[in-house]
C-alpha cells in the first residue's frame, strides 16, 4: 500500500470528507459545496423526484438539442441499430451546424468500453460525463441546488432496482422506467437473481487495490472496478438493448444512478489515501462535453481527479475512517516483476452453456515433488502474491451472464457456487465489438484474481492437485450468439 504523506490529514466523519472538496469553476465560485445523496435517503428521494421531472423534460427536447436525452445518451455510445454517421445525418441533416459539430466531437466517446487504450480513463471520463449531465439537469429544471442521487447496490437494501424505476404508468416515476431490463430486475428481485450472487455486488476487490493502473498481474483499482462490480451491475440490470449493452446503457435512467455510485467508490478509494496517476499523458487527456448552456466544453483529466471542479461531495463514503488529502500522496513502491508459474498451452478456449475445465502446465517450480502452486506458496517471498490471470477474453455479442472461475474444482463440486475453490467472476460487458463506429482491434480484455489465500487454504486441506485445472462456469446459459472465448490462463507470482 502506498505510504501517505505526513501532511495527510486523518479525520472522522463527513466533515473530514469535505476538507478536500472546494468550490470549482463549473458552478459559481462562491457556491456552497453540494451533496449527492443515497437515493434511498429522505434527501435522496427529494432529488429523485426532481430527476424524474428532468428526464421527462429532456426526453421531450429535440435530439439535436445538446440538453436532450438522446444527445446525452449518444455521448456515451450511439445504439447498435444505427451508426454515428447515420445518426448525425438523420438528426441534423446534411448541412453543418454548431450542434452537429459538437455531436461529432462528443458522441461515441465512452472511455474504457471500446478500444482498450481508453481503459485508463474509465473513472475520470465517467466522472466528467456525470458531472456535466448534472449541470444540464440544473439548467433544464432551473434549479441550481439539484444533485444526482446514487444507487447503493453494494448493500442488501439496495440489491434491487429501486421501485421508482419500475412504475411505467406512474405520472411522476414513469419516465424512469425502461422495459429493456432483465425480467427479474423489473420485478423487484435482487438484480443478481439474473445470474449471480451477493458476492458479485461487493466493492471490496476494487477497494483493496493500492494503485490505480495495472502493473504486471496486479490489476489496479480502475480496471478492477470497471471489469468487476461496474460491469456486473450492467449485466445484471439490463438486456442487450438496455443496461446490459454499452451502446444502449445510457438510455436507461438508472445508468446515471449507477455511475454516481461508481464515482462514489472512486472518491472513497482516494479518500482512503490512494493516489491517482500523475503522468502528464494521463492527466493531460482532454474530452469534449456539452455544458449547461448547450455549448461545448473541454474537460481535462487533471481537473477531475477529485470532486473539487464539480463542487460536490457524497453524503457517505465507503469506510468508517475518512482520510482527506491536503497534499500529494507519495508514489507507490515499484511492483515486483511478474513470474509465470503455470499457464495453458493451447489456443483460445470457447465458453458456452457447459462448464469448461482448462489444464495448466507448470513452469519450473522450487520443488518438483509438490504441485506447482504448493511449491510456489512454500517459497513465496514476503510481499509477493500469486494471481490467476485470464488473458484476451472477448465475445461477438453480450453473453448476458457472468462466468465463475474455480481452482482445482473436484469432479463433484460443492452445491454452493461460492465455495472454497471459487476464485471470482468476470463479465464481458467491455469485451464485445459494437458496430462499425469503433476500433475493435483491441477489444479483448484481461483480468486477474489474487489466489494466494485461496490456494493456501486448499493446500492446507490437501485439495491442490499436482496438475492444476481452472474451471469456468456460466452463472446462467449465455446468449446463443455470444461466442465468448478466453485466450489463455496463467498463474503468475508478483
Amino acid at each position: 500500500m502506498a505510504e501517505l504523506s505526513r501532511r495527510h490529514l486523518v479525520v472522522s466523519g463527513l466533515a473530514g470528507a469535505g476538507a478536500s472538496l472546494m468550490p470549482g469553476s463549473i458552478r459559481e465560485a462562491n457556491a456552497a459545496t453540494s451533496i449527492r445523496y443515497n437515493l434511498a435517503s429522505p434527501n435522496g428521494q427529494v432529488m429523485l423526484k426532481k430527476y424524474a421531472q428532468a428526464v421527462k423534460l429532456m426526453m421531450a427536447l429535440p435530439p439535436k438539442d445538446p440538453l436532450s436525452w438522446t444527445f446525452q445518451w449518444y455521448t456515451h455510445a450511439v445504439p447498435t441499430n444505427t451508426t454515428k454517421a447515420a445518426a448525425l445525418t438523420q438528426i441534423f441533416g446534411p448541412n453543418p451546424s454548431p450542434n452537429k459539430t459538437l455531436a461529432t466531437e462528443m458522441w461515441n466517446t465512452c472511455q474504457g468500453h471500446f478500444a482498450a487504450s481508453g481503459e485508463p480513463y474509465f473513472c475520470p471520463w465517467h466522472r466528467m460525463y456525470v458531472c456535466y449531465f448534472e449541470e444540464i439537469i440544473r439548467a433544464v429544471l432551473k434549479d441550481p441546488k439539484f444533485t444526482l442521487p446514487y444507487w447503493n447496490y453494494t448493500v442488501p437494501a439496495g440489491y434491487a432496482v429501486p421501485k421508482e424505476f419500475r412504475l411505467p404508468n406512474d405520472p411522476l416515476w414513469g419516465p424512469l422506467y425502461r422495459p429493456n431490463r432483465n425480467p427479474t430486475s423489473n420485478a423487484g428481485q435482487p438484480i443478481f437473481a439474473a445470474g449471480g450472487s451477493a458476492s458479485d455486488m461487493s466493492p471490496a476487490p476494487a477497494m483493496a487495490e493500492t494503485q490505480y493502473l495495472p502493473s504486471g498481474a496486479i490489476q489496479g483499482f480502475n480496471q478492477t472496478l470497471d471489469f468487476g462490480l461496474h460491469g456486473n451491475v450492467h449485466v445484471f440490470t439490463g438486456n442487450s438493448q438496455g443496461m446490459g449493452q454499452i451502446p444502449w446503457a445510457a438510455n436507461d435512467p438508472i445508468f446515471w444512478m449507477h455511475h454516481c455510485n461508481i464515482d462514489r467508490i472512486w472518491a472513497s478509494w482516494n479518500n482512503a489515501g490512494h493516489a491517482n496517476p500523475n503522468t502528464a499523458a494521463w492527466q493531460g487527456k482532454v474530452f469534449i462535453f456539452a455544458g449547461p448552456d448547450g455549448k461545448g466544453v473541454k474537460a481535462i483529466v487533471k481537473d477531475y481527479t477529485n470532486t473539487k471542479k464539480c463542487d460536490y461531495q457524497y453524503d457517505q463514503l465507503i469506510g468508517t475512517k475518512l482520510v482527506a488529502s491536503v497534499a500529494e500522496s507519495l508514489a507507490p513502491a515499484a511492483a515486483a516483476a511478474p513470474v509465470t508459474v503455470a499457464k495453458t498451452q493451447s489456443g483460445p478456449v470457447a465458453l458456452g452453456a457447459a462448464p469448461v475445465r482448462v489444464s495448466l502446465q507448470a513452469a519450473a517450480s522450487p520443488s518438483a515433488a509438490a504441485s506447482p502452486l504448493s511449491a510456489r506458496l512454500s517459497a513465496l517471498p514476503e510481499n509477493h502474491r500469486v494471481y490467476l490471470v485470464i488473458n484476451d477474453f472477448k465475445a461477438d455479442a453480450q453473453p448476458e451472464t457472468l462466468f465463475r472461475v474455480y481452482l482445482d474444482l473436484p469432479d463433484n463440486p460443492p452445491s454452493d457456487p461460492v465455495n472454497s475453490h471459487y476464485v471470482g467472476s468476470f463479465n464481458f460487458f467491455a469485451a464485445v465489438a459494437h458496430g462499425d463506429d469503433h476500433d475493435h482491434a483491441d477489444v479483448a480484455r484481461s483480468i486477474s484474481f489474487d489466489i494466494t489465500d485461496i490456494a493456501a487454504n486448499l493446500d492446507a486441506r490437501g485439495l491442490l492437485k499436482a496438475e492444476h485445472a481452472v474451471t469456468i462456469v456460466p452463472a446462467k446459459a449465455p446468449a446463443a450468439d455470444a461466442k465468448a472465448v478466453v485466450g489463455n490462463i496463467s498463474f503468475v507470482e508478483q
